[in-house]
C-alpha cells in the first residue's frame, strides 16, 4: 500500500505557527544586531538570526 506524503490541516497550522515564531526571532535579532555595538555580540546575534531563517526555510520546504 503506498502512503501519501499529505500534510493533515492540524499539520499545516502548527507548521505555520512555527513558521511564524521563527520569523519573529528573526526579524527581532536583525533589529538587535543593528542597535550593539559589540562585535562579539554582533556576531551572537547575527549567528541566531541565521538560525531561525534556516528554520523558516525548511518549514517552507516542508509545507511547498
Amino acid at each position: 500500500m503506498k502512503k501519501d506524503n499529505c500534510l493533515s490541516t492540524k499539520d499545516l497550522s502548527y507548521l505555520a505557527d512555527i513558521f511564524n515564531w521563527n520569523l519573529n526571532c528573526y526579524n527581532a535579532y536583525k533589529h538587535f544586531e543593528d542597535e550593539v555595538d559589540d562585535e562579539n555580540a554582533q556576531t551572537l546575534i547575527c549567528n541566531t538570526a541565521d538560525l531561525h531563517k534556516n528554520a523558516c526555510e525548511k518549514i517552507l520546504k516542508i509545507m511547498g
